[in-house]
């Protein structure tokens, strides 16, 4: 799936601090992983959140929305205020080319606006002929309009790495971004986009040793230094950014030079085996 780029409206008054939150995902009795969302999972305060993204879909593509998805921490009932992000996304009848996004930064302001408890908020669109791509994200997301797309079961393994195979191309974006001049509010969405794919990338590069999936920070920080304890110290700067992004672009770069230089080649040699 493409999903367009995501601007984070930051709502955090006072520094967060890292919490062992979240939690892996479970499998059944042949291995497949157990898909942890529902609608009845969705604390009661975030419900009316949902509907107003869901409405924003329906008002921008009519009769040309499919369906809607919601993932992440609100769908699986693990919301935390001022943190936690409404992670959607949609398909359309349409080609890519016809699809429209410049309403979206305006449209994620206004929810924000309205709910200010929300840690930011993620509008995707892609054509219905996409779905067959996004096995791994239809997997733990649960339809919220429309008739959901047929899945098929996974299994805990590398195949289920999304960051780390197209890492190469966060190094590539972040140069470039580095390069231009960015307002404050940029610069910190830049750097919580960055260090999520860091910190996720490091969870699935031991995936196959610690047979342990998950997309929640703490615990990809966490499982990723039972197996790499020297690099500890550097994964945690990255979910101490992901929590409490900076403006300073220097600062973003240092970790990018670091542990994101030494992600890329490790995961270059795994993922290209």
């Amino acid at each position: 799936m493409e999903l367009f780029d995501i601007l984070y409206i930051m709502n955090k008054p006072n520094v967060i601090k890292i919490k062992p939150i979240g939690s892996y995902f479970e499998v059944d009795k042949h291995g497949y992983i157990i898909n942890p969302t529902s609608q009845k999972k969705i604390q009661t305060q975030w419900r009316s959140v949902v509907d107003e993204v869901l409405n924003v879909y329906k008002r921008i593509y009519k009769t040309n929305l499919l369906n809607v998805y919601i993932r992440g921490s609100v769908a699986k009932g693990q919301a935390v205020e001022n943190i936690s992000d409404i992670d959607t996304f949609a398909y359309v009848d349409l080609q890519k080319d016809k699809i429209d996004a410049t309403w979206r930064n305006k449209e994620e302001k206004i929810i924000i606006e309205n709910y200010p408890f929300v840690g930011g908020v993620e509008f995707g669109v892609s054509p219905i002929d996409s779905a067959i791509n996004d096995q791994i994200i239809l997997n733990q997301s649960f339809c919220i309009y429309g008739e959901p797309v047929d899945v098929s079961n996974l299994k805990i393994d590398k195949n289920l790495a999304i960051h780390a195979p197209s890492f190469v191309s966060r190094i590539k974006r972040f140069n470039t971004f580095y390069q231009q001049d960015k307002t404050s509010e940029e610069i910190m969405g830049h750097c919580v986009w960055q260090m999520k794919g860091i910190i996720r990338t490091g969870a699935e590069l031991v995936i196959e040793r610690s047979g342990k999936y998950t997309r929640d920070l703490y615990r990809c920080y966490e499982v990723f230094s039972e197996y790499y304890p020297e690099k500890e110290d550097e994964m945690r700067v990255a979910l101490e950014l992901a929590l409490n992004p900076t403006e300073d672009k220097k600062k973003i770069k240092e970790v990018m030079d670091g542990i994101g230089a030494w992600l890329l080649s490790e995961s270059g040699k795994y993922f290209l085996e």
